[in-house]
This record gives C-alpha cells, sequence and structure tokens, in this order.
C-alpha cells in the first residue's frame, strides 16, 4: 500500500504519524509533500531574533483522551505548564479575555457597560434569527454591541474575512457555550465546577515552541520509513477509474 499526504500541517502530520504507527506493516511507501521549507503549517515555530516565535497564539487543551494521548507521546516530558493571559486591547485599555464582568464594567465605563446590557436585553426579547454564523451566533449569547466591541474587529482581522463568512461551529470551538449571563455568574460566582473550556486558566506549551510538536512528529514518521518533502507542492492528483494513482 502506497500513501501520500498533501500539506504538512497539523491535520496532515498527525494523519501521517499515525498512519505509520497502526498501518506501518502494511505501508509499502508513506510520503509528505508541503509546499513550504518546514513543517507544521499555522502552527509552525520559526527562528526570529534569536528567538523560537510561534505563528500566532496556538495553547493546547482538550478534553480528548485520544487527542491528550498522541500530544503527550510526541512531546515527551519537554512541556510546561503555562498560567493564561489573554488580554483585548480597546479604547487605550486593556480587558481580560474571556470576558470579566468587574472587568469589564470598569473598562468601559457604566454608560457604555448600560448600553451593553441593554443590547443583550433586546438580543433575549428579540433573538437574532440566523446563528449558522460566527456574526448570528455570537450576537445571540453577548448582544450586538458587546459583539462588535469585543469580537467582530479582532475576528474579522485574524482571519480576514466577514463574520458573517465564518461558521458558527467555528465560535463554538472557541467560546463553547459561554454567554453574557454566564460571564457574569462566572465573575460573581467563581467556583471549578462553573468553568467553561475557554475559561482554563492554564495550559500545556512546548518548550521549544508549537511547531515542535510537529517538527517531532516530523521525526518519528522518518524513523518509520516516511519520507516528508519539503519545497515539494501538489498541483493535481491522477486518478483512473476513480482511484488515485499519482500526483503531479
Amino acid at each position: 500500500m502506497k500513501i501520500a499526504v498533501i500539506g504538512a500541517g497539523p491535520a496532515g502530520m498527525t494523519a501521517a504519524y499515525k498512519i505509520s504507527e497502526k498501518l506501518g506493516h502494511k505501508v509499502t511507501a508513506l510520503h509528505i509533500y508541503e509546499l513550504s521549507s518546514q513543517v507544521g503549517g499555522l502552527s509552525k515555530s520559526i527562528d526570529l531574533w534569536d528567538q523560537r516565535v510561534d505563528l500566532g497564539p496556538h495553547r493546547f487543551f482538550s478534553h480528548d483522551t485520544q487527542i491528550n494521548k498522541v500530544w503527550l507521546e510526541v512531546v515527551g516530558k519537554d512541556y510546561d505548564i503555562v498560567n493564561r493571559q489573554t488580554r483585548i486591547y480597546y479604547k487605550k485599555r486593556f480587558f481580560d479575555y474571556p470576558m470579566r464582568a468587574l472587568n469589564a464594567l470598569k473598562g468601559l465605563g457604566l454608560i457604555e457597560a448600560a448600553r451593553c446590557m441593554l443590547s443583550y436585553l433586546v438580543e433575549r426579547l428579540a433573538p437574532t434569527r440566523d446563528t449558522s454564523t460566527f456574526e448570528g451566533w455570537v450576537t445571540s449569547r453577548f448582544g450586538k454591541r458587546l459583539f462588535t466591541i469585543f469580537f467582530k474587529t479582532y475576528s474579522e482581522k485574524l482571519w480576514g474575512i466577514s463574520c458573517t463568512d465564518l461558521d458558527s461551529d467555528f465560535a463554538a470551538q472557541r467560546i463553547k457555550k459561554l454567554s453574557l449571563f454566564e460571564a457574569v455568574k462566572n465573575a460573581l460566582f467563581q467556583s471549578k465546577g462553573n468553568k467553561h473550556a475557554t475559561l482554563v486558566d492554564q495550559f500545556a506549551y512546548p518548550f521549544g515552541g508549537t511547531g515542535s510538536v510537529y517538527e517531532n512528529m516530523q521525526q518519528l514518521i522518518s524513523a518509520r520509513g516516511g519520507r516528508v518533502y519539503l519545497n515539494t507542492g501538489v498541483e493535481r492528483v491522477n486518478t483512473h477509474l476513480g482511484t488515485a494513482r499519482s500526483l503531479t
């Protein structure tokens, strides 16, 4: 059996890693093709300013035991537990993220905070009908005004497209089921039992940066007989009778 994996990002490298682990004895050739000069995709780490720098913030946190198992297999003991500190910069002030009601109230001021609460109440009385988009999903949980202040600009700047073009699943994976009501509740009644996944205060981080996870995978795959071709793009998958035959 010959297997080709197109792309050496997190998905491609993890797929190749599991294939080499589970089907190694059945695979005669396992080739991974990557257009860039390094594995990791958008989760790679690069050498910059005499230090390792990630391409954007990447935190590892999962309730899935299978994912945790793979991550620990690859990283080993070369990681540390890091305290999370995320902030949103708005009108020359830093706000906690996920939002903390008292912090937001102090930063926004009473008038703006009242407007946000009013916007949320309006949303409760006349809910957004289409919650299939990022904008609709977040608005339904935080109100239009708070969505515009804390989510819209940041998300569109980060991903380069309108929040109406982002799927609601994208928001659900990152914000879970947190709402303005729950944010206020968590601020007033802080306890371990009522925290959502996005409210986790610590996360595991590899010493070599996020990209080291996929660099380690590359070494393990190579040790099992697989091969990663860097600077090698794939333009076409040639098929015959519905079966992939070769790559161009």
